[in-house]
């Protein structure tokens, strides 16, 4: 079955606000600016904290059977007001683990390296802003280095560390820049951290082809979830769980750690955070300490735990369907899965950030392509300026998909991603993009998203 996906507004997806930092082009407060979209993906992150937060299903109470419930009754919160400065509690820490899963990978990664001080342990951070390091006021206090400085002070010097966050994405972008961006890399610990989900359906999809990826690779990678909150406790933390538990992976969630101290008056959301999503340094430390505290642990008892991981078995049923099997970005390099036709008045190559290889144009006009694929996406310029203009996108004989390059009022220009067409079956299919007439007759496709 082919389905053409329209999406001038949500899609499969609800109003998300992106957690990423804008490029400094846009002189707006970040802080409490929406936008309603499909999915998305924004410029990267930076030292300078930057709002926008991905608004995921609202969580307020979680079920008494859940796991979170059942970690609260076992971890209760703090009796009284307490100073986050000092750093996590046991019973944040303890809460922190929603799902241990199977530690068989990371237990032989940690022992490799005890064993082998002298050769590089590699862990990649794959994330959005919080991964990136917005919110930290400086680099030292962001997350990934807090975990950096602990591998090197408890387990060796030699860790090569990849901090892959880009603001404002999320796992369907993520899942697509995966293969480049960290997979390539031979990474031995994968961290995963996209707040910019929503909890649903159309998420667990994409977070579940993304840990399967990665945990397919030859060098069996221990894999984690890593789960964020922003204010309110809306996070997209049960679609992601789901997957954690599908595929048995731990799953650290700093929104557990957190929230319900907040709930309870213990310290308040302005404590941890500068605006409504990112940490501050108190935040970041904490959240470090979520995943520090339970490796720690493996580190400790090593003589104990399972150490011989088995690799990934393809016939493993995939929990939320692995619509997304062999994501790639195409560009202008990657002529085997997208050949430009005609490029008609799309001749500017486009890029942002880490995107490059696409194609721009400043006067309208269109551009056909072949891209040989099941499911097809685009990964966009948004702009504040409002000098982008609307593209439509035409798969095959479908109807036109309507793309907005705009973001009035935003907080800064970044790069989304939408999916266009999906399918059963991999197949060449001609793709034509038009500028529609109207105003603003710029539009540039940073890259397709293959799968």
């Amino acid at each position: 079955m082919k389905k053409i996906l329209a999406m001038t507004v949500a899609l499969c997806m609800s109003c998300l606000v992106f957690a990423g930092c804008g490029d400094g082009s846009s002189s707006e407060d970040p802080k409490s600016k929406a936008e309603t979209a499909s999915s998305g993906t924004a410029a990267e992150g930076e030292d300078t904290p930057e709002e926008s937060a991905a608004q995921g299903e609202e969580q307020g109470g979680t079920e008494d059977d859940s796991p979170s419930a059942k970690l609260l009754a076992e971890y209760p919160v703090n009796d009284g007001a307490y100073d986050v400065s000092q750093g996590a509690t046991e019973n944040m820490l303890a809460r922190a683990v929603l799902n241990k899963g199977d530690t068989s990978r990371l237990a032989e990664k940690i022992d490799h390296a005890l064993n082998n001080p002298k050769e590089t342990t590699k862990i990649c951070f794959l994330g959005d802003s919080i991964t990136a390091g917005s919110g930290a006021n400086s680099s030292t206090n962001q997350y990934v280095n807090q975990v950096k400085t602990w591998w090197e002070e408890n387990i060796s010097f030699y860790v090569d560390v990849t901090n892959a966050g880009i603001g404002a994405t999320d796992s369907y972008a993520g899942v697509h820049r995966a293969q480049r961006d960290c997979v390539s890399l031979g990474a031995d610990i994968i961290v995963i951290e996209f707040i910019n989900d929503l909890d649903d359906d159309f998420y667990a999809s994409c977070m579940d082809s993304l840990v399967r990826m990665c945990l397919a690779q030859e060098n069996n990678p221990a894999v984690i979830i890593l789960e964020p909150s922003c204010e309110g406790g809306s996070s997209p933390q049960n679609a992601h769980l789901k997957v954690a538990q599908g595929y048995n992976i731990p799953m650290i969630s700093y929104h557990d750690a957190v929230i319900p101290e907040i709930d309870a008056g213990n310290f308040t959301w302005a404590d941890v955070s500068p605006d409504n999503v990112h940490p501050n340094d108190a935040g970041h430390i904490i959240m470090a300490q979520c995943i520090t505290d339970m490796w720690g642990k493996i580190k400790d008892n090593i003589a104990n735990e399972e150490k011989v991981s088995t690799p990934f078995d393809a016939a493993t049923e995939a929990p939320a369907g692995n619509p997304f099997e062999n994501a790639s970005l195409g560009g202008r390099d990657t002529p085997d899965t997208v050949k430009t036709v005609d490029e008609g008045t799309f001749t500017e190559e486009a890029s942002f950030q880490k995107f490059t290889g696409g194609w721009g144009t400043k006067e309208g006009g269109s551009a056909t392509f072949e891209i040989t694929a099941k499911n097809i996406g685009m990964l966009y310029m948004k702009v504040t300026s409002g000098e982008q203009g609307t593209l439509a996108v035409t798969v095959d004989d479908g109807d036109p998909v309507l793309i907005d390059g705009n973001f009035p009022n935003g907080w800064g220009n970044y790069a989304k991603a939408d999916p266009i067409f999906t399918s059963d079956e991999t197949a060449t299919h001609t793709v034509k993009v038009e500028v529609v007439e109207g105003d603003a007759q710029a539009f540039q496709i940073l890259n397709w998203l293959i799968s």
